[in-house]
């Protein structure tokens, strides 16, 4: 699998580009996006976006696509991976998918389509997760992927600040001995979409 082969029957993932800096820049400056996918809690310029993106892979980001429709051919949202630790063998992952497209499964295949990825061509036994415990899609997500060998490793009580309030934050993790199952996920989205059902 190369990157031209990233996708499935609605969506595709490639490599971002610096022609992508303006909707990651939007994406990044969003309210959702800071509140449900960051730890970044301020708004910034657009000048300042392309200094934070360049030092974050300069530090820990690993890789980054855009997800988009297939049908389309729209950037619908942004995976990447960060603190890669190949000694260790664990990388962690986040994903965002655009407001509009949420609730429509892209999230779902887009992290089939990665994980299975990583797992292909990188030394790593496991892929992490964390999401705060306010992120209710996010975690019904995660949860109903345990047939799949997404689990749930821990609980990090209190851990998030926002809005005036502390929040826990669960951290989920898949393991290389599930790359089986992630495969016969990914053909079938690649035939077609069911989310996580048979």
């Amino acid at each position: 699998m190369n990157t031209s082969e990233l996708e499935t029957k609605r969506i595709s993932l490639r490599p971002i580009e610096e022609t992508d800096y303006p909707v990651l820049f939007k994406w990044r400056n969003e309210f959702r996006f800071l509140s449900l996918f960051s730890a970044k809690r301020e708004v910034i310029s657009f000048e300042s976006f392309i200094k934070e993106i360049k030092r974050e892979f300069e530090r820990n980001r690993h890789l980054q696509f855009i997800v988009s429709r297939k049908d389309t051919n729209k950037p619908i949202g942004t995976i990447f991976s960060f603190n890669f630790n190949p000694v260790d063998g664990y990388v962690f992952v986040n994903i965002y998918i655009d407001s509009e497209e949420e609730n429509k499964g892209y999230g779902v295949e887009g992290i089939v389509l990665f994980v299975y990825y990583l797992f292909m061509f990188f030394p790593v036994r496991k892929i992490c997760f964390e999401i705060f415990s306010y992120n209710n899609l996010s975690l019904s997500t995660m949860q109903n992927g345990s047939r799949y060998g997404f689990c749930e490793e821990g609980r990090f009580k209190e851990h998030r600040f926002f809005n005036g309030k502390h929040y826990d934050v669960f951290r989920f993790a898949i393991f290389r001995n599930s790359t089986d199952k992630i495969s016969k996920l990914l053909e079938r989205f690649k035939r077609n979409y069911s989310g996580w059902q048979d």
